[in-house]
């Protein structure tokens, strides 16, 4: 952080001219300034030079002013993520304090809510979803932050919105760190705003890290209906929003009446529905029954991909109709967290049909009691909801009645899995050939290389043999998004995460760190090439000691020709050219890397298996 001079301010804001003013409040103003945007020094106000940012010069005469812009140094000066406002430097001068900070051109989300600019634009709902989507993130960050951050006064005012309408929160006067080990509270002299504050803290003094989310519940009932938290001008009954509104979350029919008419016709009833229920748990009086802000955080994401895509929203009895109430002789798959059946639906309606007519589909019935089910299924939801890829399976809807008939619905995959194919579960399968081989590699390496490049960096996690799937015609889907993870942010090398995955795919980075990178998906990758290459499983307590680890033992053998052949898969003898398995070898050998930073990308990985896919077999005998 830059230490700025008071005269530097001063330069920078016109003398701090009153037509600089931005923002107004009971501790100081804010200002509109000028810097230069390498070296931060003052640019003159209105020239079109340098980059617009937003200085706060607090009222020096006010000792809570002292003590929020010393809380506002420590916490923005120590956190950084896309959620958070910039804090670009601070000035102490005598009696002068200000904070610098990047430059929020569209705002506050409480101007845009309740119009105090007639100018302004209406939120749409995607946008307002979008909002609480970057203010879930920030709160989840700072509640999972090393030293555990707990906002105090989360309002709609503190959320701040960048030309994109991305959200920003701002504001960390009245920030405190979490309880120490073992406490479940910290105590503290009440302060915040009334309306948003939750009322065990108002009423014991008692703070929580759910003490946010209950702030969070009352933003998120302000987005819904476009009142305000509080206001004396509304009729008697109606002035605290929360008191009033409350009633109203718990029925479809009356929830349409508190709506924000100025977005009607914009979301699906489910949608304000689910997001009216979200509201209601953040709401809880009793801080233990309220969700985390993670939780929180997957909800509205679930909600996001259901409008992004359009998803099919199935009823339990629907499913029940489509698999002849689950029968036995539609079961098609089994894993840890649940069954998979074939079903038949209407091509058009979606509706079930009898079996053997219709469209058939993949169902995925989720175990009841797994915990982690319930987790998969809305990480499933969010991002299958929201990508679409000729080599991504496709999710045709889903069923979530309560929380024990928790399903999902796919297109069907008639090849099944290429796990199955190359370790022959099914003796009637014939051995895949080298050219469907590289087909099925190329498709698996375009999914991934497009999750690495969307727009949400998407890191996969578990990529495996067992989660690639075929079509007729042999072309590769990748399915089970169940443990995929959105990918660092702006500056970040690696998400940090619990590990969990699959022995043997798993990258020996995340393994050993829990730190997951983009490349760690380019190690799986080099896994299951291995195996396309051998037939042989990434894990076998089978095979004699010293091979049951497929990398840990091979490894050694695919850089030479001469010992390449030796673990060769023989059903595809004479299908291929010695310099094609020699570089298809060379290029797992890449993907396998101890270290991240050398792995090539998955790109790369696209490139160099198109370019194997180029090279014809000679008319002599393979290797």
């Amino acid at each position: 952080m830059k230490v700025f001079s008071y005269e530097e301010l001063k330069s920078a804001t016109n003398n701090f001219s009153p037509d600089t003013v931005v923002g107004k409040g009971v501790l100081g103003q804010v200002f509109k300034g000028w810097l230069n945007e390498k070296t931060l020094s003052p640019a003159r106000p209105n020239s079109g030079f340098g980059m617009a940012v937003a200085i706060k010069k607090l009222n020096p005469e006010s000792t809570q002013g002292f003590q929020e812009w010393q809380s506002e140094v420590n916490f923005l000066g120590n956190l950084t993520h896309p959620n958070l406002i910039k804090l670009l430097g601070y000035c102490w001068d005598d009696d002068e304090l200000l904070l610098v900070y990047e430059f929020m051109p569209k705002g506050s989300l409480n101007n845009h809510l309740f119009r105090r600019n007639p100018n302004l634009e209406t939120l749409s709902w995607n946008t307002r979803l979008k909002i609480a989507i970057g203010a879930a993130r920030a709160l989840a960050f700072l509640h999972a932050s090393e030293k555990q951050v707990i906002f105090r006064d989360f309002k709609s005012s503190h959320i701040l919105l960048d030309k994109n309408y991305i959200a920003k929160i701002t504001d960390f006067g009245l920030a405190k760190l979490g309880p120490a080990g073992g406490q479940s509270h910290v105590t503290t002299r009440v302060i915040g705003t009334y309306g948003y504050a939750a009322p065990e803290f108002v009423a014991t003094g008692h703070l929580y890290v759910k003490s946010d989310v209950y702030g969070f519940g009352v933003v998120l009932l302000e987005m819904l209906t476009g009142k305000q938290a509080l206001d004396t001008d509304r009729p008697t009954g109606q002035h605290n929003l929360v008191e009033w509104a409350k009633p109203f979350l718990f029925s479809k029919g009356k929830l349409k009446t508190i709506m924000d008419a100025m977005i009607e016709d914009q979301y699906s009833p489910k949608a304000a529905w689910q997001a009216a229920q979200l509201t209601l748990k953040c709401l809880k009086p009793n801080p233990n029954f309220r969700p985390s802000m993670k939780d929180v955080l997957e909800e509205l994401e679930v909600i996001e991909a259901i409008l992004e895509k359009k998803l099919k929203v199935f009823s339990y009895a629907d499913l029940k109709s489509a698999t002849k109430n689950f029968r036995h002789d539609t079961v098609v798959g089994e894993g840890g967290f649940g069954i998979v059946y074939k079903g038949w639906l209407d091509e058009k309606t979606l509706t079930p049909v009898r079996a053997g007519f219709g469209k058939v589909v993949a169902i995925k019935k989720l175990k009841p009691d797994s915990m982690q089910g319930i987790l998969e299924w809305q990480s499933e939801v969010y991002f299958l909801g929201m990508l679409s890829h000729p080599n991504l399976v496709k999710l045709l809807g889903y069923c979530r009645d309560d929380d024990d008939k928790l399903l999902l619905v796919y297109e069907f995959m008639p090849k099944g899995s290429l796990n199955n194919h190359l370790f022959r579960r099914n003796p009637n399968l014939e051995p895949l050939s080298w050219n469907t081989r590289l087909k099925i590699a190329i498709g698996a390496a375009r999914a991934l290389a497009f999750l690495h490049a969307s727009e949400k960096q998407v890191i996969y996690r578990d990529f495996k043999a067992s989660h690639i799937l075929l079509d007729r015609n042999y072309n590769a889907k990748i399915s089970d998004f169940g443990l995929a993870k959105l990918g660092p942010y702006e500056g970040q090398s690696h998400v940090t995460t619990r590990v969990m995955g699959t022995s043997g795919y798993a990258a020996p980075e995340y393994v050993a760190t829990g730190h997951l990178y983009v490349k760690s998906d380019v190690y799986g990758f080099g896994v299951v090439l291995l195996e396309m290459l051998t037939s042989m499983r990434a894990i076998d307590a089978n095979r004699p000691t010293g091979q049951h680890n497929l990398v840990e033992w091979t490894e050694p053998f695919l850089s030479s020709e001469t010992k390449l052949k030796t673990i060769m898969d023989p059903k595809i003898k004479g299908q291929y050219s010695p310099k094609a398995a020699m570089q298809a070898a060379q290029l797992t050998l890449k993907c396998l890397q101890p270290r991240p930073n050398q792995r090539p990308s998955m790109q790369n990985v696209l490139e160099e298996l198109e370019a194997i896919n180029a090279i014809h077999p000679e008319k002599v005998q393979g290797i």
